[in-house]
Parts: C-alpha cells; sequence; structure tokens
C-alpha cells in the first residue's frame, strides 16, 4: 500500500490525554452534509484521505460479514443521528482497543472494541466521542497537525500505526503518538459530547465512563499477573481521572445510573455468533492477563459458555506455564460438557492427550473433531496421527 496513504487513518482512541471537566455545552461545527471548505490545504486532505479510503476497501484487515457491519451500522446512526448518512464504517480486525475517524467522514472500528463492549450502550458511548470528534473539526486539525510535523520516513510510521497498531522502534512510537495526540480541550470536547450523543440516542450515557473503568481494569489486570503492559497504559497515563470527571458530569445532568448492568441480546447475538474470529485474535496477542481478564467478563454477561471455556484452553494451553496443561485439557473437557463446542476443542485435547501419554484418549478426540469437522484442512495430519497412535 501506498506510504502517503498509510498516514490517514485517525486513531482517536489510541492517543488520548486527560481531559479537565467543562462548564459550558459542547456542539457541533459543522452541518450534516459538510463538504471542505475551497481553503486549498482541506480540499488536497480530503483527496488523500479519500485515496486511503479506496485502499482500505481492498484490505485484507476488513471484516465484511454483513451481520456484524449492519450491527454495528445501526449503532453509529443511532448514534450520529442526522450524521447518519455522512459515515461510512469499516470494521478492522485487529485485536485492541480502538475506533477512529477521519475528516471526510470515514470510521474504522477494530475488532478489540467490540469484545471489550459490555453492551451496546458502551460500544455506542466510543463510537459517540468519535462522531463528536469528526463534528468538532478535530479530526481536521489534527491531520494539518500531521501533515505539518511529519517527514516522508515517519507518515509511513504513523500510517502502520494506525491500520495495525504496531510500529518498528519504541522511540518511533513516542514520535508518532506526540503527531496523532488530540489536544486535552479536544478529548474533553469529545469526551461530553459524546456521551450526550448517546443520550439522546435513548442509550445509557453512563456507559461513556463505564468503558473506561473496564479498560482500567483491564490493564490492572495486566500488571497484577506481571505481563507488559500495551499502548493503552503508555497512552493513558489520565485515565482513572478521565472516567472520574465523566462519570461526575454525566451523574450531574442525567441523574445517578443503574447500579446493575444488562447486556442486550444485539450485542451478544453478534458476540456468539463471531467470537471464534474475534478471540482467536486476542489469544494470539499473548497478553494472557488480559485475555484472563476479557473471558471472566464475557462468561458474566452470558458469552456461549462452551465458547468461553474453549478460549480458556487457548489461553492456558498456548502460555504454557507450570500446570497449565491440566487447565487446558479441564477447560477443553468443561467446552465439550457445555454442549456446543467449537471442533477444534476436539483436536486440542486429543494432542493434549498425546503430549500426557494418553494415546486411546487422543485418538477418541481426533475422530470427535474429525466428526464435527469433516471438511477441516488438517484432516490429512489428523487422519495420520490417528493411523500412527499406538493401540
Amino acid at each position: 500500500m501506498n506510504r502517503r496513504l498509510l498516514s490517514l487513518g485517525a486513531c482517536a482512541v489510541l492517543a488520548c490525554a486527560s481531559t479537565p471537566v467543562l462548564s459550558q455545552d459542547i456542539d457541533h461545527k459543522i452541518p450534516p452534509g459538510y463538504q471542505p471548505e475551497e481553503a486549498r490545504d482541506e480540499q488536497g486532505l480530503w483527496m488523500e484521505i479519500e485515496d486511503y479510503e479506496l485502499a482500505l476497501n481492498k484490505s485484507a484487515l476488513l471484516v465484511r460479514d454483513p451481520e456484524i457491519n449492519n450491527y454495528l451500522q445501526s449503532v453509529v446512526c443511532r448514534v450520529a443521528g442526522d450524521y447518519c448518512n455522512d459515515i461510512r464504517v469499516y470494521l478492522v480486525r485487529n485485536p485492541n482497543f480502538n475506533a477512529s475517524m477521519t475528516a471526510t467522514g470515514m470510521m474504522q472500528i477494530w475488532t478489540g472494541l467490540l469484545v471489550r463492549a459490555s453492551s451496546t450502550d458502551e460500544l455506542a458511548a466510543v463510537i459517540g466521542h468519535e462522531i463528536a470528534h469528526y463534528t468538532r473539526l478535530h479530526t481536521l486539525e489534527r491531520l494539518r497537525k500531521l501533515k505539518a510535523s511529519a517527514t516522508a520516513g515517519s507518515i509511513f510510521d504513523i500510517g502502520l500505526a494506525v491500520l495495525t497498531g504496531y510500529s518498528s522502534s519504541i522511540g518511533q512510537a513516542s514520535a508518532m503518538l506526540g503527531v496523532l495526540a488530540f489536544s486535552r480541550e479536544q478529548e474533553s470536547e469529545a469526551d461530553f459530547l459524546g456521551a450526550r450523543l448517546v443520550a439522546e440516542a435513548g442509550l445509557d450515557p453512563h456507559a461513556s465512563y463505564k468503558v473506561w473503568e473496564k479498560i482500567i481494569a483491564e490493564e490492572a489486570a495486566a500488571v497484577a499477573k506481571r505481563r507488559e503492559p500495551g499502548m493503552f497504559a503508555k497512552t493513558h497515563p489520565a485515565a482513572e481521572d478521565r472516567a472520574k470527571e465523566l462519570k461526575a458530569w454525566v451523574s450531574t445532568r442525567y441523574g445517578p445510573g443503574d447500579l446493575e448492568e444488562g447486556t442486550d441480546q444485539a450485542l451478544l447475538d453478534v458476540l456468539n455468533n463471531h467470537y471464534l474470529f474475534l478471540m482467536e485474535d486476542q489469544i494470539d496477542t499473548n497478553r494472557f492477563g488480559r485475555s484472563e481478564e476479557l473471558l471472566q467478563r464475557h462468561a458474566a454477561i452470558g458469552i456461549n459458555p462452551s465458547l468461553v471455556r474453549y478460549f480458556y484452553g487457548e489461553m492456558f494451553r498456548q502460555r504454557g506455564e507450570e500446570g497449565d496443561t491440566e487447565l487446558a485439557m479441564a477447560a477443553y473437557r468443561h467446552s465439550i460438557e457445555g454442549g456446543s463446542p467449537p471442533p477444534e476443542a476436539y483436536k486440542n485435547l486429543g494432542y493434549l492427550y498425546l503430549k500426557t501419554d494418553n494415546p486411546v484418549s487422543a485418538q477418541e478426540s481426533f475422530r470427535e473433531y474429525l466428526a464435527l469437522a469433516p471438511d477441516a484442512s488438517d484432516r490429512a495430519m489428523i487422519e495420520f496421527y490417528l493411523e500412527d497412535v499406538p493401540q
């Protein structure tokens, strides 16, 4: 992909500052249907973003499933209101927590946001924050800053970080964050306008701080388990203050929130139907403290227990610490006992039976796997194991 094109995504959630409470209401700066001014630089920036969007449309990272995209589009339009027709939504396969918008109305949502949302309200809160950045022209202002600050080499690294969440060095990551970051005032405006948009859509504005509280809990779980904090910890040093300020503002304006949280069926259906690929990507990050925190949360909100237990098995198997083989085997068995396991639960349990010198149970598991997945791409390998395993 062209280096210039990669540079144009807006990574609002990745690079946020702390948020002082605003004493006045914040409103939109642009009307629905906004088009760039005649100013030469804005029209040029729009053209570059449009080129980037064309490239993104061809990306293998895009999730194209109609069900999950229709759900996201419905949430976006509910929060955006009259701005719905101005926003194009792209779900990008990336296990990290992020959403973003460009100055042209192109919104990117990372799959890692979906697995961290406990309700449509929480998803809407992040989406509302991004829409507020867009309608306040923050994304245009930041793109101007990027173009003024970046050299040809750093533009590529910025674009790579935006699209994939990674960069080639700590030094480059720090330099990128300085260019990508919104100002304190911009973040405050987006927080409070975004919460207002959620409330006006008939959703719970208290989700605007609850989603932050969950991310903070995830980060704490990672630290407690001695895992390396991810980019979130490095880019959100004042996340706790931000959550407290939002909670105070929302509670003052809209009254206290409900003590008990519920998960709507629409989000549960999407997560259950697409849980395999969503959590495969998360487990593959090898951030096991975060993965365990998410699995505990998913069990609590009602994700299919067989799926949750399967990914506990995957987490323990891939972590490979002392005692994890036994934990993984128990989790796979619990997944199977739940009645609707992924076929891979049998396969991976079979491999662990081989590892623990139980060939008879391994054969039984492999046969169950092939019965459930007769067209499996690794069928020949499994059949080899069935022939090779001693009776």
